[in-house]
């Protein structure tokens, strides 16, 4: 029998009601590269994790893959969507997949921060 992935498309105006609330309790995780990273991420960011080894790193971090929410995102949605792809193949029930990525962020006018890393 074959799994069905549901990851959830969500948008950039949800996504800044979100953290501009700050009463959010997702994990966001930027999937793209650090020299991307450092050229503007999210506010609210908690980890840069590439896409090519989010599989490997999540297991690292303090995250209940039945519980807990995460919100990934790259540039444009592509990556991002192999990332949620590869969370939900863990056994992650609750990932949110931002579309149009940090390009429509930007498009919207929301802004970035820039020349900091994302952290816990």
């Amino acid at each position: 029998m074959m799994a069905i992935l549901s990851f959830v498309w969500i948008d950039a105006d949800w996504l800044n009601s979100y953290v501009s609330s700050g009463k959010g309790k997702a994990i966001i995780i930027d999937v793209r590269t650090p020299e991307e990273h450092e050229m503007g991420f999210i506010p609210g960011t908690h980890y840069l994790i590439p896409h090519t080894i989010i599989g490997e790193k999540i297991k690292e971090l303090k995250i209940n893959p039945e519980k807990d929410t995460i919100i990934v995102y790259c540039r444009s949605g592509n990556r991002s969507t192999v990332a949620a792809k590869i969370l939900e193949s863990k056994g992650y029930k609750n990932v949110l997949n931002l579309k149009g990525g940090i390009r429509e962020w930007q498009e919207k006018g929301y802004k970035v921060f820039q020349g900091q890393k994302a952290g816990r």
